[in-house]
């Protein structure tokens, strides 16, 4: 702490020459932009300008975070200068403090000994102030997962940060000195660069996506905003260009455009309605997991007066599964109009499928024909889960296993049949894919194909609909804390009379 010294009309001057060449120095440092301050070897004041009293105010001052001992003024007695240390001097004028940038030199007599001291400092608030935003905006952009880069008024690249270097593989060194150009791709509309160099030449922020180069070669989509620079006289001095890769972003959309068309399409592939047949009460429902779907069922009359009940899980998920399952759709119903015997109707169809699909991509597909007039079924599994026939008690009659590989994988796979399965008033026949079994609660755990039994044998009493709905609810409280990783796809077939 210090107090600030007696004004300076109070202090005694000697008379005479040396008093009014005293007076005269003190007028003309009353007149300089810094403060001035002059102490004798005690540390008593002499002097104190009105600069000084305006940058650090008046009263008691607190000077931070020195000590007193290690102030410029302290050190200056001691015969040591100081230049250019900058110091946090509070008052009550100034209770946020103002920032000196301090000078101070010891002042010595005739024999060479320090005989006091001088200080003179400006005030570095606002400087400093903007010095500190000028830092944080630096560190700020550097930080920034935007590319920034600034250019000439000649469009030479002079600064890059380290995302401009992420972003398009070139690093500082080889940015800085080149045209910004070395990012083109060729590939804008014409007249593009023609617009946006008029608009930035006008003084205009310009805004826009376009298409970029990597250093690799590879394309990237970018937003792109680019805003012109100027001095106090008006005359452009650099660009300032902030650029964001949505390369992935754009791909995002459209994928999302195309999974809501093909879902579209794909939900118009799926029965409107389940098929009215005397003695029996059928009903399927599909529940993606996604946009799209691998799932599959259909009910497809045949030749012969029989019906076929198909149900199908096509590998993976997305757009690509959602193609293969409409393909598989689509031959499936026209090989059923022509031939009746599963195994030639499934030996066509994988086929057809291999001569389709890359080696990552498969069909499980069990297809069942339901002969009405002898109530009776016969099926063909291509791999796909099991199916259930359960009696009027709920009890398990028989498990409709595989009886062949998946389809589309090779064209030299052979498809066998089941024997003729009778069924009997009461009984309900299962169709399902592996999304009801392997639905998990958030601690991992499956429903399991004993639950998913259980639910339908609780319900069987129901229509085959509401049987569908309640196995539906039943899974998704299971799993209501956790994403749907599959879809789920049921076909229930009741017997509701005998022959």
């Amino acid at each position: 702490m210090a107090e600030t010294p007696p004004e300076p009309s109070r202090r005694r001057r000697p008379k005479g020459p040396a008093g009014h060449r005293l007076g005269m120095l003190e007028a003309a440092l009353q007149l300089v932009a810094e403060g001035v301050v002059i102490v004798d070897r005690t540390g008593r004041f002499l002097f104190w300008n009105e600069a000084a009293r305006r940058i650090v105010g008046m009263g008691p001052l607190e000077v931070a975070p020195h000590p007193f001992e290690q102030l410029p003024l302290a050190r200056a007695m001691r015969g040591e200068p100081v230049h250019e240390e900058e110091l946090l001097i509070r008052s009550p004028d100034h209770p946020q403090g103002a920032w000196v940038s301090v000078d101070s030199s010891p002042l010595r007599d005739e024999k060479g000994v320090v005989a006091g001291g001088v200080i003179v400092f400006r005030d570095v608030t606002a400087h400093r102030r903007s010095h500190e935003v000028v830092r944080q905006l630096s560190k700020a952009v550097e930080r920034t997962t935007d590319s920034v880069f600034v250019t000439d008024p000649n469009a030479v690249i002079e600064y890059v940060n380290p995302a401009f270097e992420t972003t398009t593989g070139y690093t500082r060194e080889e940015a800085v000195g080149r045209r910004a150009s070395l990012l083109k791709s060729g590939l804008s509309e014409p007249g593009y660069y023609e617009e946006l160099w008029r608009r930035i030449l006008a003084g205009e922020v310009h805004t826009g996506t376009l298409v970029n180069r990597r250093k690799n070669g590879e394309l990237f989509h970018a937003e792109q905003t680019i805003t012109p620079i100027s001095d106090d006289a008006g005359r452009l001095t650099n660009f300032v260009s902030v650029m964001r890769d949505v390369t992935e972003l754009k791909k995002a959309q459209v994928r999302e455009v195309e999974m809501r068309l093909a879902r579209v399409v794909q939900q118009k592939l799926y029965p409107a309605r389940s098929p009215e047949l005397p003695g029996f009460d059928l009903a399927g429902a599909t529940f993606p997991a996604d946009h799209t779907c691998g799932d599959y069922y259909d009910f497809l009359p045949t030749a012969d007066g029989r019906l076929g009940i198909a149900v199908g899980d096509v590998s993976g998920h997305g757009f690509g599964a959602a193609l293969l399952m409409a393909e598989t759709r689509a031959f499936l119903h026209s090989l059923s109009r022509s031939a009746t015997d599963l195994r030639e109707i499934l030996g066509q169809l994988n086929l057809l499928l291999c001569h389709d699909t890359d080696d990552e991509r498969f069909v499980t597909l069990m297809l069942t024909l339901l002969d009405p007039a002898r109530r009776s079924i016969v099926y063909s599994s291509a791999g796909h889960i099991q199916g259930f026939v359960l009696d009027g008690s709920g009890a398990t009659r028989y498990v409709l296993g595989p009886t062949g590989p998946p389809l589309g994988l090779f064209d030299e796979s052979e498809f066998t049949s089941s024997a003729e399965i009778p069924l009997a008033a009461g009984d309900l026949v299962l169709l399902l894919t592996d999304g009801a079994a392997e639905a998990q609660d958030r601690s991992g755990a499956f429903f399991e194909t004993e639950r998913v039994l259980r639910v339908v044998a609780e319900e069987r009493q129901r229509s085959s609909t509401q049987v569908v709905r309640r196995l539906r609810a039943a899974i998704e409280e299971f799993a209501r804390e956790s994403p749907r990783r599959d879809d789920l796809t049921v076909v229930v077939c009741k017997v509701t009379s005998p022959p």
